[in-house]
């Protein structure tokens, strides 16, 4: 599966994995899911949307999953494009939608690589539920732009915990420099041209290539972790890790919640591959 930059927003877009639900793309359809169960509506796609959010709600932990969706959407710009997003509904981290693009996510295809980049953007989504949510991310009043590399990681949501995922995988990963170049290329480019913001960020993953799993990872923190954990889901630990990229799959392993998640959603997602 190739991965490439797409838009630069929290939600953060691409084949890639994601689609940004106020960005370019078709709305088809937007349904309630209330504690896990999904609610009909009239809109045209509901039985699709049914089954997507079932194999979603099947495949992951059900309590983070009840707790924390309350929306699912379908959007779609085309095959192979922007294939999904996930989007905080409150100011306060607690309510979230699910966006997907039901031609690139297809759990009834014939295609074994359609179906395994379907679950590679269902587990990377939910990574940024894990690491985004309420008790991962403070909510703050007003948007700062500018990290402090001796305070927690900023993100858009609000500023992480000390004890966060989040924020240990930049303190880990993200050395001073790489966050530093990093926040420039935010604040001088991705808030005004895009086609410049793209170029820059990868101009630094180049740069820092062995530090980067995919080049999507380089766009921000938030896709770095959301891409490692999907390598840590769906691949084995590394025995001996010689690149910080490899270090990245191990990190999730300090954490005893999450080897069982990954424990949950490997089990939970062979009946659909």
């Amino acid at each position: 599966m190739k991965f490439s930059f797409l838009i630069l927003f929290f939600f953060s877009f691409s084949l890639k994995p994601e689609i940004a639900p106020s960005t370019e793309g078709e709305t088809l359809g937007t349904w309630d899911i209330k504690n896990g169960i999904f609610i009909e509506n009239n809109d045209d796609e509901t039985s699709i949307a049914r089954y997507n959010w079932n194999v979603f709600y099947n495949i992951f932990p059900k309590r983070i999953t009840q707790k924390y969706i309350k929306k699912l959407v379908l959007m779609t710009d085309g095959e192979d494009e922007k294939t999904g997003a996930l989007g905080s509904l409150n100011d306060k981290n607690t309510e979230w939608q699910l966006v997907l693009d039901p031609i690139d996510v297809d759990f009834t295809s014939k295609d074994e690589t359609r179906i395994s980049q379907s679950i590679y953007t269902l587990v990377h989504e939910f990574g940024h539920l894990l690491t985004l949510n309420n008790t991962q991310i403070k909510p703050t009043e007003g948007l700062k732009t500018k990290q402090d590399p001796n305070e927690p990681y900023v993100t858009l949501e609000g500023i992480t915990a000390k004890k966060s995922y989040l924020n240990k995988f930049v303190n880990e990963f993200w050395d001073g420099t790489l966050l530093k170049e990093w926040d420039f290329i935010q604040r001088n480019y991705c808030y005004t041209e895009q086609k410049s913001c793209l170029e820059k960020l990868y101009g630094l993953y180049k740069d820092n290539y062995t530090d980067f799993l995919t080049d999507y990872a380089a766009e921000s923190p938030e896709e770095d972790i959301a891409e490692s954990w999907t390598a840590f889901v769906l691949g084995e630990k590394i025995k001996n890790p010689e690149t910080i990229a490899e270090r990245k799959i191990n990190f999730f392993y300090q954490f005893e919640e999450l080897v069982y998640y990954r424990k949950v959603i490997r089990k939970n997602k062979k009946r659909y591959e």
